[in-house]
């Protein structure tokens, strides 16, 4: 791009080091001024200080070489500024035009930088030159000397370093005759000697980073500058534009500073969202586990149809209120990069048909018919992630009868490819509601989001679903979409791989009648007896422990448990040092493992991880449903075990 500029402009490189050269020295012109003056004054009072000790004629003549110097860079600095020669770089980041004869103006100001330079050079000299043949015998004139040389030297750093070369010999050519007079005295300005070497050393390290961030920044500017010309020239030179372009740069370069502490401050308030979801997850769950799972045991138990309405109706409020809080989980999990995904065999078809079910009551209340349409060629049985379908799927069911009314809602699965080792699927859910205009498509799966304001007032919901339907799809590599009208309905799709399962496993366990003896550890009384009605409706054994200490006590006594259902969050003791010190006493005395399953509200991916480091096999979320929890127990207890 920059060759290109260039080549644009007609600017060589050789023109624009011309330029950073020129610019270079009139920096050291602009801060030699005043340094001009100041190089005679300390001279007279060098001369002033050392007139008793030292030769008259020698002081004399050094006195009038440094005045003729500092009369010379004085004249010199007058007359550039007077003849109107120093050039100033243009646009284009090269030296502005001098009129007629332009090569022979930059040849004079060529040769009159030089003539200044040659000055301070031998100003240095005239300085060294003091430091090694004026050097006086009385110790405190001597470090009056010292401190003058350093002072000079030092003052260069201001001066000089535009140009490194011409810094550089500045300091050595006043420096070092000083040096070399110390170690030419006794052994004891040996180290004064050395103490000066170290001081020139780190002075021309310091002038070397100064001189690289000064021509840098000349170079910097002569870019930019050659870049606002040609992006000027490519837009019709309007000034107007130029303004816009440099204060756009400006903006981004202040975006770009700010960057990395709004980074930081994500990154905190992240952890700190994160934390918060836990701990509320877990405070929600808790209550939650005790509602939802009384309503399910209400649900089995012989109600009139007054009271069963009741129940349902209640029921299905629960359940709304736990998708919110799994929603927001999820979106947050998903943001962390913490949500992982499941690959067991589960039949697609019998899925979306329970959801069917699962869906009618509030369809009904709307009016509006559910149908589906299943792919004659579609498998028994896949394997990939049931929960995470389940979900992406009922989102999608849910937003179409909220938006539809005296209408349908049709399911449509179709298999689009068929490989050796895996399925493509498309799913479509079509409806006749009102549809979603253009411009809020394209915002649609953002989160928290929908059509209009009117939208979240009339049918409600936190505009979260439909995010996280697209968060999960592209999790498990897949495709989302939409078509839609406004007021003739839309039809959302999705595009998902599933592996191919095994045929000889395809017999569920709904049915299984499983045999054992559970080991309850549960504190909260609630949870306390949700549990032992849906183990009595497993037909499964079970003894209560209301804290980790009893259950460490009942382990470690003779027991016949086939598996422990453990909380994590008890008083005495919590789950997590109840396992850990279970899992010693088993290692210890060569017992039996017995499979420890965790039964808590904590709901993020940590928590689960924690829960296997300390040794537990599985692990299931409150609030518990009666065939999740027969589920997991399956994996562990065998029929007649």
């Amino acid at each position: 791009m920059q060759n290109y500029n260039e080549t644009q402009q007609g600017v060589t490189t050789a023109d624009r080091q011309q330029a950073i050269w020129h610019e270079q020295m009139r920096l050291i012109d602009r801060n030699a001024r005043l340094s001009n003056y100041v190089s005679l004054l300390v001279a007279l009072f060098v001369v002033y200080t050392f007139w008793e000790n030292q030769s008259k004629a020698l002081m004399l003549g050094w006195l009038g070489f440094m005045a003729l110097l500092s009369l010379t860079r004085v004249g010199l600095s007058i007359s550039l500024d007077r003849s109107g020669l120093e050039a100033k770089p243009d646009q284009a980041g090269t030296t502005a035009a001098y009129g007629p004869g332009d090569q022979h103006a930059d040849n004079t100001l060529t040769a009159m930088y030089k003539l200044y330079m040659s000055a301070i050079v031998l100003t240095a000299a005239g300085w060294g030159a003091a430091a090694f043949f004026l050097f006086p015998e009385n110790p405190q004139q001597q470090v009056i000397l010292c401190f003058v040389i350093a002072g000079i030297s030092s003052a260069g750093i201001f001066v000089m370093t535009p140009v490194y070369r011409l810094y550089l010999s500045f300091l050595v050519l006043s420096v070092a005759p000083l040096m070399l007079r110390l170690y030419l005295q006794d052994d004891a300005y040996q180290l004064l000697s050395l103490m000066m070497l170290v001081y020139l050393l780190v002075m021309a390290f310091i002038g070397y980073r100064v001189n690289a961030r000064i021509v840098n920044g000349l170079e910097l500017r002569f870019h930019n500058q050659s870049l606002i010309k040609f992006m000027s020239d490519a837009r019709n030179e309007t000034e107007d534009l130029n303004e816009e372009l440099a204060e756009e740069v400006e903006q981004r370069k202040r975006a770009e500073k700010a960057l990395y502490k709004a980074k930081e401050q994500a990154e905190a308030a992240n952890r700190s969202k994160t934390e918060f979801l836990a701990n509320m997850s877990h405070e929600i769950r808790t209550p939650m586990n005790g509602i939802i799972g009384t309503l399910q045991l209400l649900q089995g138990s012989e109600l009139n149809e007054s009271q069963a309405s009741y129940v349902n109706i209640a029921y299905s409020s629960a359940e709304s209120l736990l998708c919110l809080l799994n929603d927001i989980l999820d979106s947050s999990k998903i943001e962390a990069g913490k949500l992982e995904l499941e690959n067991v065999e589960f039949d697609l078809g019998k899925t979306i048909n329970q959801l069917q079910l699962l869906m009618r009551p509030k369809a009904d209340e709307r009016r509006v018919s559910l149908s589906v349409e299943l792919d004659e060629k579609l498998p028994q049985t896949v394997i990939g992630d049931p929960v995470r379908t389940r979900q992406i799927l009922m989102n999608l069911l849910s937003n179409a009868i909220k938006f539809t009314e005296d209408g349908y809602v049709r399911t449509r699965l179709a298999i689009l490819e068929q490989g050796d080792e895996q399925y493509k699927i498309r799913i479509e859910v079509e409806d006749n509601g009102i549809g979603i205009p253009e411009p809020a498509q394209r915002k649609l799966f953002n989160a928290f989001t929908q059509a209009d304001g009117s939208t979240t007032r009339e049918y409600g919901g936190s505009g979260l679903g439909l995010s996280i339907v697209r968060q999960l799809v592209m999790l498990m590599h897949g495709r989302v979409g939409l078509v839609s009208e406004p007021g003739e309905g839309s039809t959302f799709w999705i595009e998902l791989n599933f592996s191919r399962a095994e045929k000889a496993q395809q017999q569920g366990i709904e049915n299984e009648e499983l045999t054992g003896h559970v080991l309850l550890v549960e504190d909260n009384p609630v949870n306390q007896m949700i549990a032992k009605k849906m183990l009595e409706r497993l037909s499964l054994s079970y003894q209560l422990a209301e804290n980790g200490e009893q259950a460490v006590a009942l382990m470690q006594a003779p027991h016949d448990f086939s598996l422990l259902l453990m909380d994590c969050q008890m008083p005495v003791m919590d789950g997590y040092t109840a396992t850990r010190t279970i899992r010693q006493f088993e290692i210890e005395n060569q017992l039996k493992h017995t499979p420890i399953i965790a039964m808590t509200a904590n709901t993020m991916e940590n928590d689960k991880q924690a829960c296997m480091q300390v040794g537990m096999d599985d692990y299931i979320t409150k609030p518990v449903a009666q065939d999740a929890l027969q589920k997991v127990l399956s994996r562990w207890l065998r029929v007649g075990q």
